[in-house]
């Protein structure tokens, strides 16, 4: 059967590109997927497309958003032909894709009944976040600052903002901040003066948590420098350019405060519930699907464009560039 697919062929060189797939002899947890929808995960795609992390090599299939439909399966796949599923697959019109018990993937997961396809683009932006949140410790009351507010900052502010807490949002970007808002987050800062304006809103007794999702190193220090003593750090962005620094202050400034300073990366929970624990990607899914069904997060508000896939180029150089303009793409498969 016929796919196209998105590829990375160099910096900021990207097409889309045609091929043939096999849908012979297919394994007990493989399956035929077409895909309906699927999302670019701005952070991970975009340091692919511009090469932002040293020692990059082309070409590359991004993306690991997509929401499709079952064509053919395996029997160990845990849905049936026709079913919706959310799939940590490439963009592309139809893949043949295998589900496993490995956080990082692959994975096919049947979508619950009334969530919307192209909200549920939005999933693994929604895990990323939800994992980070569940790292630390909250309590209701506490004053948390995320700082970048791109997909990830504004859903990772809005679930604090749900577990009772007084939740800041730092962007330069001003319409980030606007969006945020719109949102339900209550408090944004814009400007440079970070220090200056949070001392204002906090009174000047510091953060209890701060969250970066920039993964940029002045914005880490940052939000090491207005966490209050014995707070907590979370750092949720993956850091990927390299920044010169005096890392004393830094350390320092971790020690004499007792901060505790957790890193965040995504899909190192288990697949499934261990013993005792409800910590389990199987339970964030669901979580995060009652979230976009119940409409307690808006995904629709996120989206800037929905796109035929053959305007990649364009998107991937909007969402670097034109970032007071776009800030969450998808694409529309339905025509290929």
């Amino acid at each position: 059967m016929k796919s196209y697919y998105v590829n990375l062929t160099g910096i900021n060189e990207s097409s889309i590109y045609e091929e043939e797939i096999d849908t012979s002899d297919l394994k007990d947890n493989e399956a035929i997927i077409k895909a309906n929808y699927s999302m670019i995960s701005a952070g991970t795609e975009l340091s692919r497309a511009f090469a932002l992390k040293k020692g990059f090599k082309y070409p590359v299939r991004p993306g690991y958003c997509m929401v499709g439909t079952i064509l053919e399966k395996g029997k160990d796949i845990n849905a049936e032909v026709g079913d919706k599923v959310f799939v940590n697959a490439p963009h592309a019109s139809l893949v043949r894709y295998s589900s496993g018990n490995n956080p990082q993937g692959p994975l096919i997961i049947k979508l619950p009944e009334g969530v919307n396809e192209m909200d549920a683009t939005a999933i693994n932006l929604l895990l990323v976040a939800i994992q980070g949140v569940n790292l630390t410790d909250v309590k209701l009351g506490n004053t948390v600052a995320v700082f970048g507010l791109g997909n990830i900052g504004i859903l990772t502010a809005l679930m604090y903002k749900k577990l009772g807490c007084k939740v800041i949002g730092l962007d330069l970007v001003e319409k980030r901040c606007e969006l945020a808002k719109q949102m339900g987050v209550e408090y944004t800062i814009s400007s440079t003066n970070q220090k200056e304006e949070l001392a204002k809103l906090l009174d000047n007794k510091g953060l209890d948590i701060a969250v970066d999702v920039t993964g940029i190193s002045e914005s880490i220090i940052s939000a090491i420098d207005n966490t209050k003593a014995y707070g907590q750090v979370l750092l949720l962005g993956s850091p990927r350019v390299s920044h010169e620094t005096d890392v004393m202050p830094i350390f320092s400034n971790i020690h004499m405060k007792n901060l505790k300073v957790i890193g965040g990366f995504n899909k190192t929970t288990p697949v499934d519930c261990a013993p005792g624990s409800n910590n389990s990607l199987l339970n964030n899914f669901a979580t995060v699907c009652d979230l976009i069904k119940n409409k307690d997060i808006d995904i629709s508000k996120l989206i800037s464009e929905v796109i035929d896939p053959k305007d990649c180029q364009q998107a991937y150089y909007d969402l670097m560039y034109n970032k007071d303009k776009v800030n969450c793409v998808i694409f529309d498969w339905n025509n290929y």
